[in-house]
Formats: structure tokens, sequence, C-alpha cells
């Protein structure tokens, strides 16, 4: 057992980790073999508490906390069929698929090139010469 899941679990009671390991698997009925749908009153029941305790465990910090990491565990536990599914998509020709795959193993991956224009689309600055030259000009096609 790993030291942040004995942290989790010294935080609340086995009632509480039973509920949570239970509202956990809950979430993958119809997603995960053999994981049937109950509803949080059948939960309470197998916990021996009311369906109110369970919401308001819910609302508790140290529960929550637990429960996602119960849930990132049983989510982990699926990259393999989610590793399954890409290469079936890639076998099937999904450009997508295999960008995702490139990606993941940092074999491909987006290059931006900045180019510094400020010089070359910068204006001229005039010289003081010109700026005289310039304000006599525009004297002279003033006063005519």
């Amino acid at each position: 057992m790993g030291k942040r899941r004995s942290v989790l679990e010294a935080q609340i009671t086995a009632q509480q980790r039973k509920a949570a390991d239970l509202m956990a698997e809950n979430e993958w009925a119809g997603i995960v073999e053999g994981v049937e749908k109950k509803t949080m009153q059948q939960i309470a029941e197998e916990v021996g508490v009311s369906r109110r305790t369970l919401y308001e465990w819910k609302d508790k910090e140290e529960f929550g906390e637990y429960l996602n990491y119960i849930s990132d565990i049983q989510f982990s536990a699926m990259r393999p069929v989610a590793n399954a599914s890409v290469m079936r998509l890639i076998k099937a020709g999904s450009v997508k698929a295999l960008d995702l795959f490139y990606r993941r193993h940092s074999l491909l991956t987006n290059v931006t090139e900045i180019k510094d224009s400020r010089e070359s689309d910068a204006p001229k600055r005039k010289t003081d010469d010109e700026i005289r030259q310039d304000i006599a000009d525009l004297d002279a096609m003033m006063n005519g």
C-alpha cells in the first residue's frame, strides 16, 4: 500500500472507506463488465448508514480526497484498454490516433517559428535635416 493511500485512509473511518470504494466502483457501471449500477440508498444499506450520511460524507474534504484517489486508481487500471483502442484505431487508418500515439511517446512535437520583423518592417527614422526639410516643404505649400 502506498504512503499517500495510508495517509488518506487514516483520515476516514472504515465505513467511509467502504462507501468510497463502492461509490467509485459504481461509476464504472455499464462500462466495466460485472459492475451493476446501485442507488445511493443501496450503497448506504450495504455500508450500514443512512443515505443522508453518505451525502454528508461526500461534502467532507477528506472523504472526497479518498474517493478521488480510488477513482484515479481505477481509471489508471483502464490504461491497457485505452492503449489497445488507440492501436485498433491506428490499424484502421485513424490519423488522429496516430498523432496521439506519436505525441504520447514524444516522437512528434509542435515547432513554432517566430520571426522578429521589427527592424525590417519598421519605418525608417528621419534625420533632423530631413525633418527640417519636410517642415520647410509643408510651410512652402501652405504659404505658397
